[in-house]
């Protein structure tokens, strides 16, 4: 950096002091020219001034108008009949107290979620004597419902809930409504229980003359069961179901009934159904479990072939497809999509 030049060289005193002492006499012109010379030497030494920007007005913002108050918004009433207002006018109150139904046991009525997960569609526990209930609450079904039985029971062993307590006529009909009407959750939609397909637990075959079983024929536990030519082969299927409420169902209730059979595992949907005979209730066939062969269920569906149809020594896949009155599909099994394992045990050949 150059070297300041002296005040002699930037300033002519003569001239400056001559128009400063006329304007504010001797004693201000020195003061001013002393603050311009340090104006000169911060310049030189490359200070740089600070620019502060002028903004533009803005525009009034006419929300910042609204007087909203210093008090809190008024709450507004619940309706006592909905999940919400069950859960603040009579559980949290009534029932969520220390060593009751604050989750040390259910159904657990601390909040809100809690207290739906734990009533609708959940498993009775205690129940009475009769083993009658099956769910806490079945929407639209007091009939079927524990805690409407709990709170309304005249049973004195069993004893009515609250405990100590006894609910208002206005309370027991704010329940009622709840589940009259579905017993929707806080969002107010109603619950629905999945209604699963029918399943399958096994498949038997036996010689149609001499009893001889085959489907224990095997070189493993999943390998192709093998069958002899020339006869007359009865293969048993094992199936069950639940409805939507969880009422188990046999398998001489399902609507559709037919198997298919073919020779290769992924496009046997090619082949055509064959019609299973239905066995009549009273008279099943008894066989083992697939995971528990010591057990034994009903084999309501049968199946009739001659193994001269097939071709020896090659591997014929089958499909059983059976349907109930709740769906609009029957149910394929096993699937195309199945693990091979599955589609393995039920194949056979013709030796």
């Amino acid at each position: 950096m150059n070297a300041i030049p002296p005040f002699s060289k930037l300033i002519k005193p003569g001239r400056h002091r001559a128009g400063l002492h006329l304007r504010a006499g001797k004693q201000s012109g020195r003061s001013a020219l002393l603050v311009v010379a340090l104006g000169f030497v911060l310049a030189w030494t490359g200070c740089e001034r600070t620019v502060i920007p002028v903004y533009p007005e803005f525009p009034d913002n006419p929300f910042d108008q609204i007087d909203y108050g210093q008090g809190v918004l008024e709450e507004l009433p619940l309706d006592s009949s909905s999940l919400l207002g069950l859960h603040r006018y009579l559980f949290a109150p009534t029932c969520a107290q220390p060593g009751c139904h604050d989750g040390s046991f259910e159904p657990d009525f601390r909040t809100v979620q809690s207290a739906y997960q734990t009533l609708v569609y959940h498993p009775v526990i205690k129940n009475n004597e009769g083993e009658n209930y099956q769910y806490r609450v079945v929407p639209g079904n007091r009939a079927k419902s524990w805690l409407w039985e709990r709170v309304t029971t005249d049973d004195a062993v069993l004893g009515r809930m609250p405990l100590y307590d006894t609910l208002t006529p206005g309370e027991l009909e704010a329940i009622r409504t709840w589940i009259d009407q579905g017993a929707p959750d806080a969002m107010g939609v109603n619950a629905v229980l999945p209604n699963v397909q029918p399943s399958v637990y096994g498949w038997l075959a036996y010689d149609r003359e001499d009893s001889t079983r085959y489907d224990l024929n095997r070189l493993d536990a999943i390998s192709p069961m093998r069958l002899p030519a020339g006869r007359e082969v009865a293969f048993y299927f094992g199936v069950y179901d639940f409805d939507d409420q969880g009422v188990f169902g046999a398998g001489f209730e399902m609507t559709f009934n037919k198997a298919r059979i073919g020779d290769h595992p992924y496009a046997i949907v090619e082949e055509p159904y064959r019609d299973m005979q239905v066995l009549p209730a009273a008279s099943p066939v008894m066989g083992s479990f697939f995971f528990d062969p010591t057990g034994s269920a009903p084999f309501y569906h049968r199946l009739v072939v001659n193994t001269d149809e097939f071709v020896r020594n090659r591997v014929y896949f089958v499909r059983l497809y059976v349907q109930d009155s709740q769906h609009d599909q029957p149910t394929e099994w096993p699937e195309s999509g199945s693990q091979y394992y599955l589609l393995s045990l039920m194949s056979f050949m013709v030796e």
